[in-house]
């Protein structure tokens, strides 16, 4: 396969002018407040923003510059998001802060990369680090996701970003907890010398107009580094007692009024009864007034308080802007904070001159693509014909998740036994029934990730790779997805662990790790597990394997064998989560190995995996890799007659709910115990 050259030449200088004036550039000498002075500010946060840059949606369907609101029912575009239309809002939210003698802040809580087709720009001026510097952000820490290329990645992006003179990227990277390894020589050097030169901060303290001194702190929690599987020889610090020290060095060394810490960590259920790793923090960590959360894109309506401290999140993708409007009385704290969510959708028109900025850059893409795959971002490559294929969510077989794992195995091209598996956490979008699906589209589904391979980085992605599993470990996988379908039911896990038997609370206790993105979804192998009644156990003899040319899994499958192997098709990141000290030490407690081989039958590990990944060109000398989302390009746009879709539409009848429900097509039976 050829290369797709990611150095895209877009003419942005012409329109790089600050989306507003920096409310907080003022030459006036900043006033020195005293105990019991009242001041305000108006917080403004975007986060897991993830390149969407022309929102979220149907591709074609978006519509910034047209003047005409179709948001509402039945209107034509849905889209929400968009650099465009996060331009207007946020100048229009720090214009009417300006008026009242507001100082605003505004601040980005991560994973503003990876994502959609966007990512193609990462060699030259990536679309986000442009869109950060553009609207003048006060401050960004750094997602799990801008990781995915790993640290001396992250760095080549970062370096790309500052421009020849190093001086085209400006925003403060606040990343508090993150530690290099001090050596010379290894992958994290380029992150270090970012760090030297000031671009990566461990604390900034930034003072407003009316004299309001912030301290702001940038975490990585432990939930969303376990997700960051590049990032050694990076690590993270999540001890309480050294974010402790940070917060009282800013408070007591630097003079901070208050501090805000913008945290990839996550809040879950914020609108029921909040957790996750942002409320331990608020816990066990005093002095923070305000958590910026990110990571779990989980929008909080109003202010959830814990310990003292406001944690808000703006959700994800862009399609809103969170305002949390500030009393502060000096020598207090925060005595009032009001959240506001502003919906970013087409009833906000998008700002003309960024129209004008993203029309460029899509045609940057375009001359960078066209060349290699005869596509523009916005050609039609396939349709919609059902209302099943929205993005995958919680732990359960659904039409999007077989869609892509059909496209893995089809790669085998009808190898018996070809088994196909796509983990949940990177399937990042879906499709509407009636949707024209463009390359945009389908990029988005499977965008993320990259090689270790330092000569195949011209094109992002995860790598695919093909190993052996033998039938026994087939089956310990597919008992793994049911545990995961477990952990989901609160009921069940509060059965377990109140059982007062040892082995079931243990097992309670295990179960609590697994995550709902872990979730695998499955082509070319059926199974079937009991309910919570029969404990979420596989049922026995009910794993099967279709034939190998069965490429969307419609006919009657065949049962396993333990002492076989079968060829099975998983990208890389799934592969080092699969071995990572974590997930093997889960593996272990639920006594359920799974253990990858190469096709002489020995065990494929993290020194020697990429030898096992997929070659496009056997003709070639070396391995040609396949990228994930070039799995699904090629099985959208595959011949009828070889196994693709007739007239490249997506069909009901293969991914709609009735499928899933009954028969053959459903690769996953849930089979109840429950009198």
């Amino acid at each position: 396969m050829k290369k797709i050259c990611l150095l895209i030449a877009c003419v942005l200088v012409v329109f790089y002018v600050p989306g507003c004036n920096d409310s907080n550039s003022s030459s006036k000498k900043d006033p020195t407040l005293q105990d019991g002075d009242i001041v305000s500010f108006s917080l403004l946060q975007t986060t897991d923003v993830h390149h969407r840059a022309s929102g979220t949606g149907a591709f074609l369907t978006y519509s910034p510059a047209d003047g005409v609101d179709s948001s509402g029912s039945g209107g034509s575009d849905q889209t929400e998001g968009g650099y465009a239309r996060l331009t207007t809002k946020i100048n229009d939210l720090r214009q009417a802060a300006e008026d009242r003698d507001i100082p605003t802040l505004l601040l980005d809580s991560g994973d503003f990369l990876m994502g959609t087709v966007y990512d193609l720009t990462m060699g030259d001026t990536p679309a986000g680090f442009y869109f950060l510097e553009y609207m003048n952000y006060d401050a960004a820490t750094i997602g799990n996701h801008e990781f995915d290329y790993g640290p001396a990645g992250l760095a080549m992006i970062i370096d790309n970003a500052l421009g020849d003179d190093g001086t085209g990227f400006t925003v403060p990277l606040i990343a508090t907890n993150m530690e290099t390894d001090g050596a010379t020589g290894t992958d994290d050097d380029g992150i270090e010398a970012l760090v030297a030169s000031g671009t990566i901060q461990n604390t900034m303290v930034k003072t407003l107009d009316n004299g309001l001194k912030i301290g702001i702190i940038g975490l990585l929690g432990p939930v969303a580094d376990g997700y960051a599987p590049l990032t050694p020889p990076l690590t993270f610090n999540h001890d309480y007692d050294f974010i402790q020290q940070q917060v009282d060095y800013l408070r007591n060394d630097l003079g901070a009024h208050i501090v805000v810490a913008l945290s990839h960590s996550g809040v879950i259920d914020p609108n029921g009864t909040p957790s996750g790793d942002d409320v331990d923090l608020a816990q066990n960590v005093n002095g923070i007034d305000i958590i910026a959360s990110g990571h779990e894109h989980q929008m909080t309506q109003d202010v959830v308080l814990e310990n003292g401290t406001r944690i808000i999140c703006a959700g994800n993708y862009g399609k809103n802007l969170a305002q949390l409007d500030v009393t502060v009385e000096i020598g207090t704290g925060i005595t009032d904070a009001v959240l506001v969510n502003h919906p970013i959708d087409d009833s906000t028109t998008g700002d003309p001159a960024m129209n004008v900025v993203m029309d460029s850059i899509d045609a940057g893409i375009n001359a960078s693509i066209e060349p290699v795959t005869g596509l523009n971002i916005d050609t039609v490559i396939a349709g919609v014909g059902t209302d099943n294929l929205s993005k995958p969510s919680g732990a359960q077989e659904t039409g999007m998740g077989n869609l892509v794992a059909d496209s893995l195995r089809y790669l085998l091209q009808g190898t018996n036994g070809a088994v196909g598996i796509v983990a949940n956490g990177v399937v990042r979008n879906g499709f509407e029934i009636g949707q024209q699906v463009t390359f945009a589209d389908m990029y988005s589904v499977l965008p993320l990730g990259m090689t270790i391979d330092p000569a195949q980085r011209d094109i992002p992605g995860y790598p695919l790779m093909q190993v052996m599993l033998s039938g026994e470990h087939l089956k310990n996988m597919c008992q793994l997805n049911a545990y995961i379908t477990a952990s989901q039911d609160s009921a069940f896990m509060a059965g377990l662990a109140g059982s007062g038997d040892p082995a079931l609370m243990g097992l309670a206790s295990a179960l609590s790790n697994l995550q709902t993105d872990y979730y695998l979804n499955l082509s070319g192998i059926q199974y079937s597990y009991l309910d919570a009644a029969g404990g979420y156990t596989v049922v026995p003899d009910s794993v099967k394997i279709y034939n190998g040319l069965d490429f969307t899994c419609q006919f009657p499958a065949t049962e396993i064998v333990d002492e076989n192997l079968y060829p099975c098709v998983f990208d890389i990141y799934m592969f080092m989560i699969v071995k990572s000290t974590d997930l093997q030490m889960l593996l272990t407690a639920l006594e359920l190995p799974i253990t990858p081989l190469d096709i002489t039958g020995e065990p494929v590990t993290m020194s020697n995996m990429l030898a096992s990944r997929l070659d496009s060109d056997l003709s070639s000398a070396g391995i040609q890799e396949v990228k994930e989302w070039m799995a699904l390009l090629t099985f959208l746009g595959a011949d009828p007659s070889l196994g693709g879709f007739e007239n490249h539409v997506i069909p009901d009848a293969v991914y709609g709910t009735e499928t899933l429900a009954a028969g053959d097509g459903s690769r996953i039976t849930k089979v109840s115990m429950t009198p």
